[in-house]
């Protein structure tokens, strides 16, 4: 049986890696059957198909099966992987918000197991599963994390960052009973998609005249080697490992001055440092809590943007002689579309989005 002949199913099919990842298969021939939660729009999967091959992506968009389940909804995921011989698990919910903790737990790790669970009971072939480098922990000493790095538990960790080593954890165990499984860690993924749910917001906030910036270090990737990596890996004999997906290790502030080139518009000119990074997600605290609306910083995202994390790609690079896009070519690439694109920027899309 060709590549082209088996059914895959995607989860997390309208996210920023989902979209890119059916645009990755449905480009290459592949049958794709994609996951969404009822009600929510696919119009920016289309437009995103019809962006990167302005010639086919309306018939390549045509070719997406899609289907109506839920994570926490056994009988829909069964129906879901009928016929279904490989997996990309993409669902999953970013939140710094500690009232989305309990959901976040729920949606990363419970629909994670119920997932792997039904993969196995349904004889698929391989499953993907697209975690991030937050699972990875944080090393004792230094800032150089690569795949070695074994998980601690400490208050430092953030809830997502729980969430998602605890849905590795179900990932694993699926492993351990006999489903075949590769694991990617993306670092923070850059690529144009809904800025309310995505890093895109990044772009939004300096296109908006963002005045300062962190003296934070992380690694970043483009969106669309997230989806290659994926499909290289899935595609390979490799199993039962993981592998760090990120490009360049940046200062925020070089991110943002690539944003504000591409997007015409002014970089942030303010360092924050620790001291009013601690005092901005206190005052933007009391903001939430007096206007009723979701805080823009909270204590985890203002110490994360000040903290320092190198990421190897080494492993990736020896196992399929994967190369990555500079940064600066992903930041043009998102700049670009929401250029062309504005509409996808108002407050009224996102709402509509889920």
């Amino acid at each position: 049986m060709t590549v082209s002949e088996n059914k895959i199913l995607v989860t997390g099919g309208t996210g920023l890696v989902g979209t890119h990842l059916l645009f990755e298969l449905c480009s290459g021939g592949r049958k794709v059957r994609a996951i969404r939660r009822q009600g929510s729009q696919v119009e920016l999967v289309r437009k995103l198909f019809t962006w990167y091959d302005p010639e086919k992506g309306e018939e390549l968009f045509s070719g997406i099966e899609w289907v109506d389940a839920d994570l926490n909804d056994i009988i829909s995921l069964k129906e879901a992987l009928s016929g279904v011989d490989y997996v990309y698990h993409c669902a999953a919910m970013v939140s710094f918000l500690p009232e989305d903790r309990q959901m976040m737990l729920k949606v990363n790790v419970e629909g994670t197991a119920n997932l792997v669970n039904m993969a196995m009971a349904t004889g698929i072939r391989k499953f993907c599963h697209c975690s991030s480098v937050a699972a990875i922990g944080k090393p004792d000493r230094g800032n150089r994390i690569d795949e070695s790095l074994v998980w601690k538990t400490s208050a430092a960790n953030s809830w997502y960052a729980i969430s998602k080593y605890g849905s590795e954890r179900e990932v694993w165990r699926a492993s351990e009973e006999g489903l075949n499984v590769v694991i990617v860690n993306p670092s923070v993924v850059i690529g144009p998609g809904d800025p309310g749910r995505s890093s895109a917001q990044l772009y939004q906030s300096v296109k908006n005249g963002l005045k300062f910036y962190t003296g934070g270090v992380t690694g970043f990737v483009d969106v669309r080697d997230v989806a290659a990596a994926m499909v290289r890996l899935m595609e390979s004999h490799l199993s039962g490992e993981r592998f760090i997906l990120s490009a360049e290790n940046l200062p925020y502030k070089t991110l943002f001055e690539y944003f504000a080139k591409y997007s015409e518009s002014r970089p942030p000119r303010y360092k924050a440092g620790r001291f009013l990074s601690e005092m901005a997600w206190r005052m933007e605290k009391v903001r939430s809590f007096i206007t009723g609306q979701k805080p823009l910083i909270t204590r985890e995202t203002a110490r994360n943007a000040n903290t320092k994390r190198y990421f190897s790609h080494e492993k990736i690079r020896k196992a399929i002689g994967f190369e990555f896009r500079p940064i600066e070519d992903s930041a043009e690439n998102t700049s670009r579309f929401f250029r062309k694109y504005p509409v996808y920027l108002s407050p009224d899309f996102r709402m509509n989005t889920n």
